[in-house]
């Protein structure tokens, strides 16, 4: 009999039911790809990790050196190390890389090396993540290449330096552990020996090494780089933990499965209040079969069944699609996956992981269901025969008579009046409104955020016109020199500032010593955005990036005094500000031209500069990249996009994705709104129909009161994602060195053109649904 009564209430309620189908299905969908991306990543990543074998401690270093002495540090220090390796880098220019139609690689941001492979560890792999084996006259080229320069397999790339001059056929792509990443600013080329050999006579790149340690399972990490420091060994270069390099990899694909778990989180909330109006809406209806149920002795356990097996049956079966359409849709977030982690995801750790969405959307909406159906507890069988219990309430102080409205029509003013004396039953509209656009919104905010040149001053980066680094070269520092020069006679630069990033020697929280950059110039030509204090501006002073003063890094705050060794001499600096930086680790420094140069362990050179109003920045950058041969030039907004282009091009997608399940949420959500509120107001419809109302003049009445509901939940929504949003990020960015987010608005997207699309598409929505005709003769209606 039961079953009977729901395969009826089926047939009864096609719309409804089909609505509230697809939303939990596509609940139980994008939740499953959430959870099977992040399955994907651990599983990926763990066996990225297996086949490469990535260094624990990696330390860069230029210029000269004695392997014998890292030998002789290796061997003391057995009881850590499990195996030492050292790779040589012959580093090129990117203009020196021709592909194409007469094509160079100069336009990179990218520092760009030609290796061979390791014999111990961190292996180089191919795109099925086996070790790569180059055979002569070919290259594995870094996928980050491959992306940029739609490079294929079989084609050919030249390199020209000095008297070197050969031809390579791209043979693979080369999926690089510790390069992968472009938020690393190194990318390696694979070449085979011989080649190798005969690039490393012939030509004029420099030479830079990758001292690289594998430890034991229970290696003492930090006790391992500060017995490095102090025994004096090379170190002219940044040193990378392996944990950095795990960070990195993960970072785009985690990013996006964050953003699409909370979008998750909020369907399931949206479906709760789905779920919650269909029923206000089927029990307000079937009030007169509930009262003969409970005349006739039903019990309320059976009465409930009823309804609670629909909800059962929609579950499972919803639950079941969406688990299974989740391995189709799942593959629109894991292309960046697939290419730069593991090409094949076909573990079965997805498949249980991904089971935890139906089962918990299943549980939370029976669990719901029981909360709702407990108000047919307090119904008896005359209340609900005489069919007004689901109706008490106390009268509305306020009920705003119609001869007071001296504004609006009469339609609307009773639209607006309707939602005033109801916004109990309104609010849910209202919040799940506020919900869509903020689904809407956030990705949007975060996708243009990255996407501005004002991102840069969460990389440590003044705002600026142009950047200008100048690669290791034999005269790169007469070049930097002479690049000042040249910048302060040009009347087409505006103005310009210079700085070097060297390596230094600081005391850490511990009392030991470690590297760190420090980068020295003046730091009020292109001024950071600071979360506390400012930029150093005299002798003496120093300013550090969050992630090192955070108790993780220095421990440092404001007026706190940082020891660092310059010149074999130790001097303390205060620390006069805190700002933001993403690069290299999150752990980066910053201190006034007066505190000199490591001249033993420079790393970069780089010049910001703004051009004269009316000079055109594209036609400057290609004089300056033709002028300095060692010279990379790029505008802030083009080295931003480099180097955050994985994540941004993933952020793309979900703003895609999310506005259509906003669109497709409003749009159901609405419907089912609206009929639970003409099913409540049959008896008031049927009062206005006698008085020679017109169903039209009904319909502008319930299309005024929920477009004013849908106007003022888009601009709650707009400044939810706008301030909320901006918190939510700020906690996801705090471990990497971004405490503070700030987006950027594009205020024509978020207060327009969103706006705008959701406001057509639910008033559509409402006019379709507004059938206010009785189907009943009106006197049957007003007996009722």
């Amino acid at each position: 009999m039961f079953l009977k009564m729901v395969k009826n209430d089926f047939v009864r309620q096609k719309i409804v039911t089909i609505s509230v189908f697809i939303f939990i299905a596509m609940v139980v969908l994008l939740g499953a790809s959430a959870i099977n991306n992040i399955a994907n990543l651990i599983q990926s990543m763990s066996d990225l990790q297996e086949r490469a074998v990535p260094a624990d401690i990696t330390q860069m270093h230029s210029g000269e050196f004695d392997q014998a002495e890292i030998d002789k540090f290796t061997e003391e220090q057995r009881e850590n190390i499990a195996m030492q390796e050292t790779m040589v880098l012959l580093a090129l220019d990117g203009s020196n890389i021709h592909f194409g139609n007469n094509q160079t690689m100069a336009g990179t941001v990218q520092d760009i090396s030609f290796v061979v492979q390791n014999k111990k560890f961190d292996f180089i792999l191919d795109l099925d993540n086996k070790k790569l084996d180059v055979t002569e006259g070919e290259v594995a080229v870094p996928i980050y290449f491959m992306q940029q320069y739609d490079l294929k397999i079989g084609d050919t790339i030249t390199v020209k330096s000095g008297e070197y001059e050969n031809e390579f056929v791209i043979s693979d792509y080369a999926r690089d552990y510790e390069m992968n990443s472009s938020l690393t600013s190194s990318k390696r080329f694979v070449i085979n020996q011989a080649d190798y050999n005969e690039m490393l006579l012939k030509q004029d790149g420099e030479l830079e090494y990758l001292i690289e340690l594998k430890l034991h399972e229970n290696g003492d990490f930090q006790g391992l780089q500060t017995a490095y420091i102090e025994g004096g060994l090379p170190a002219n270069g940044p040193s990378v933990g392996g944990k950095i390099f795990l960070m990195f990899n993960a970072m785009s694909d985690a990013a996006v499965a964050m953003v699409i778990i909370l979008i998750s989180v909020l369907l399931i909330i949206i479906a709760s209040l789905c779920i919650r109006l269909t029923f206000l809406a089927t029990i307000d209806e079937d009030l007169r079969e509930i009262g003969v149920m409970k005349a006739i002795g039903i019990s309320k356990k059976d009465i409930k069944k009823v309804y609670l097996n629909k909800y059962r049956v929609m579950s499972v079966v919803a639950g079941i699609i969406g688990y299974l359409l989740s391995f189709a849709v799942v593959n629109l977030f894991n292309g960046n996956m697939r290419l730069y982690i593991s090409s094949d995801l076909s573990g079965n750790l997805k498949y249980v992981l991904s089971l935890i969405a139906p089962l918990l959307v299943y549980f939370m909406i029976v669990m719901y269901c029981k909360k709702v159906l407990k108000r047919i507890d307090k119904i008896s069988a005359v209340e609900a025969l005489r069919k007004d219990s689901m109706e008490r309430g106390k009268n509305q102080k306020y009920s705003f008579p119609l001869l007071k409205n001296k504004f609006f029509s009469t339609n609307i003013y009773m639209g607006l009046r309707d939602v005033w004396k109801r916004f109990k039953l309104y609010k849910l509209l209202f919040f799940i409104f506020i919900v869509c656009t903020f689904i809407v919104i956030l990705p949007i905010n975060i996708y243009n955020t990255m996407n501005s040149p004002e991102f840069s001053t969460y990389m440590g980066i003044g705002k600026s016109d142009m950047r200008i680094d100048l690669r290791r070269t034999d005269s790169i520092t007469e070049d930097f020199k002479k690049l000042q020069e040249e910048l302060k006679n040009d009347s087409d630069i505006e103005k310009y500032a210079a700085y070097i990033t060297s390596s230094y020697l600081v005391k850490n929280a511990e009392g030991s010593w470690d590297y760190m950059n420090i980068e020295t110039g003046d730091f009020s030509v292109f001024p950071l955005n600071y979360l506390e204090g400012r930029a150093p501006e005299g002798e003496g002073e120093i300013s550090l990036s969050f992630a090192n003063a955070s108790k993780d890094g220095l421990n440092k705050n404001i007026g706190d005094g940082v020891a660092v060794k310059v010149g074999g001499e130790e001097k303390n600096l205060k620390v006069t500000g805190i700002y933001q930086d993403i690069t290299n680790g999150g752990k980066t420094a910053k201190a006034y031209t007066s505190l000199g140069v490591n001249d033993k362990a420079i790393l970069w050179y780089i010049v910001y500069m703004d051009v004269a109003q009316g000079v055109d920045i594209r036609e400057k950058m290609d004089y300056y990249q033709n002028a300095y041969d060692s010279a990379q030039v790029n505008d802030i907004k083009e080295y931003t996009r480099q180097t955050l282009g994985n994540i941004i091009d993933q952020m793309s997608t979900v703003v895609i994705g999310a506005f259509a399940i906003a669109v497709i949420i409003a749009v159901l959500i609405t419907a089912l709104f609206l009929r639970m509120l003409l099913s409540k107001d049959m008896s008031q419809i049927a009062i206005m129909r006698s008085m020679g109302l017109t169903s039209k003049n009904i319909k502008h009445q319930y299309m005024a009161g929920a477009m004013m509901v849908l106007i003022l939940g888009i601009i709650v929504g707009v400044l939810a994602s706008n301030y909320l949003g901006e918190l939510l990020v700020s906690m996801a960015m705090y471990t990497m060195g971004a405490a503070k987010i700030e987006f950027v608005h594009v205020v024509w997207q978020t207060w327009l053109l969103c706006p705008l699309v959701l406001i057509v598409v639910v008033s559509f929505t409402i006019f379709v649904s507004c059938k206010v005709a009785v189907k009943d003769d009106v006197s049957v209606v007003l007996r009722s």
